[in-house]
């Protein structure tokens, strides 16, 4: 099965290299530049079979470039046939569509833009009432996913932000999972870890397993699974796999396996075996999933990351269209089950969004005054 992750992309690629080549081959003929001479005609080919071999990796930032150029490209495309059809004279359209430059200065626009909503970390606040016999002020969590360390920040800026989550007064941190990927080397692995735990708080930092924390996906990561663990307890983090653990007499975090790799008999309800229902009880889970059926086990408040939003858009237009996911970014009540699900501080693969903001949450959980 592994040789279809070079053929897949090897058979993508070579339409549009030579799609690019033809679309090159218009420019230089619009530009006037010596298109006869064999020597264009073999820089023309190079720069197009360059830009394939750079884009064969496709989570790549080379094949968002040249994906987002291709979309592009082909629109035109597209509006020309029809401005074709309907008129016989395209006057400036004609220049326009010929000289090329319209593609690539979406395609310029769209990641830039993409690029500064990754990087413009926002704070986003929630609001959740319970009707719980919970202590009259509240509790103030501070939620933070998918940070992918550091595909989007170094330590300098990770820290201006912890800073500024400290600032909120959180009663309590909770990691959801995915704050390291494959591409963590071991001493970015240590500072990241070692500076999220420097988030003052009442009740201390809470972290849960994302898919990529053990970088499952890289046999040559540069990290073990156990040096994660072993870094996460060294920084006082308190890890929760398939258990529960009350941080005080009214509260209750249950923290599950990611959905990858968890044994699946283990079911929503079993883990609130010898858990007093009576608490708020907080449910830490990467992916989004099984939303019907944490409702129904009794959950009042589920956390995930996992979906980074869609990142690029129409990623997460198409995944809620379709149905691929059970929630993709937000806020949800199911009776009296409420799940949030954050994008994420960070990014995945490159440091580009097109879909939502990178942020951090900010959750107050308030009890709802009494009927008279």
């Amino acid at each position: 099965m592994r040789f279809l992750y070079f053929i897949i992309p090897i058979l993508c690629m070579t339409p549009i290299g030579i799609y690019l080549y033809i679309y090159l081959k218009r420019m230089s003929i619009f530009f006037k530049i010596r298109v006869h001479s064999k020597i264009i005609h073999l820089i023309l080919a190079l720069c197009s079979l360059v830009a394939v071999i750079l884009a064969l990796n496709i989570w790549g930032i080379w094949a968002m470039i040249l994906a987002h150029w291709f979309i592009f490209a082909l629109s035109m495309e597209f509006v020309n046939f029809v401005i074709c059809k309907l008129r016989k004279r395209q006057g400036l359209w004609k220049r326009v569509y010929r000289s090329g430059l319209v593609p690539i200065f979406l395609t310029i626009l769209v990641l830039g833009y993409g690029y500064y909503c990754m990087h413009d970390v926002v704070k986003t606040t929630y609001t959740i009432n319970t009707q719980k016999n919970i202590r009259e002020e509240g509790y103030r969590i501070a939620f933070i996913s998918d940070l992918h360390f550091r595909t989007t920040m170094n330590e300098t800026t990770l820290e201006q932000y912890c800073r500024e989550i400290e600032m909120e007064h959180p009663d309590f941190v909770v990691l959801c999972g995915d704050i390291v990927d494959e591409q963590t080397n071991l001493l970015d692995l240590q500072k990241v870890f070692q500076t999220l735990s420097t988030i003052q708080s009442d009740y201390g930092v809470f972290f849960v397993y994302g898919n990529h924390d053990r970088a499952s996906y890289n046999p040559k990561a540069d990290f073990t699974p156990e040096q994660l663990t072993q870094i996460l307890e060294q920084n006082g983090i308190h890890i929760l796999q398939e258990e529960n653990y009350s941080i005080t007499e009214d509260f209750t975090i249950i923290g599950r396996e990611d959905w990858y790799t968890r044994d699946s008999t283990i079911t929503a309800k079993q883990l609130l075996t010898n858990v007093d229902t009576t608490n708020f009880l907080l449910l830490l889970d990467h992916q989004p999933r099984n939303l019907s059926e944490n409702a129904a086990a009794g959950y009042d408040l589920q956390l995930s990351g996992h979906t980074h939003g869609g990142q690029i858009w129409p990623v997460g237009l198409i995944t809620d269209l379709l149905g691929f996911g059970e929630m993709n970014y937000g806020y949800r009540k199911i009776d009296n089950f409420q799940v949030i699900v954050s994008c994420g501080l960070g990014g995945w693969g490159y440091p580009i969004r097109t879909g939502y903001h990178s942020e951090y949450v900010i959750i107050d959980i308030q009890k709802d005054p009494p009927v008279s």
